[in-house]
């Protein structure tokens, strides 16, 4: 094992782990929404332009994700935050329609799995975030 590395390394990995299986849904989805667009020409394509931006968004922000990098994090907060609010919609329409909620995979995937990437994002930026010397005690070891 590796002593070397930071806890905020670890976390930040955990996290790509998560996006790479959350890509790979979107990519998924973009496929299957592709598929169906050209079953029903009626469809206007606007489900596989989000899903395959979200994928891309995703996927590209696993490959730049560090640490440092607020912006790449910015990103994949905005996604997650879509992904939640498309969660809510589908939950709010599927209840009010026939009465039930959406399934447990799509729970899964689509409120969990954007909440475990949210939390060990925020938990990596805590990690690598300095440590102020006005809240640090001071402890003096004599010899």
């Amino acid at each position: 094992m590796d002593s070397s590395r930071r806890a905020a390394d670890e976390l930040l990995e955990a996290a790509r782990v998560l996006l790479l299986l959350q890509g790979a849904l979107l990519v998924a989805s973009t496929i299957e929404a592709l598929f169906w667009g050209l079953v029903f020409p009626g469809a206007t394509g606007s489900s596989v332009v989000l899903s395959g931006a979200a994928a891309v968004a995703i996927l590209v922000a696993r490959a730049r994700l560090r640490a440092d990098r607020l912006g790449t994090r910015r990103i994949v907060y905005i996604v997650e935050g879509v992904t939640l609010a498309t969660l809510a919609i589908d939950s709010a329409l599927a209840f009010a329609l026939i009465g039930a909620y959406p399934p447990a995979v799509a729970f899964l995937t689509q409120f969990v799995l954007p909440l475990c990437v949210i939390a060990l994002l925020r938990r990596a930026a805590r990690a690598t975030a300095p440590i102020s010397t006005t809240n640090v005690a001071t402890i003096e070891v004599t010899a």
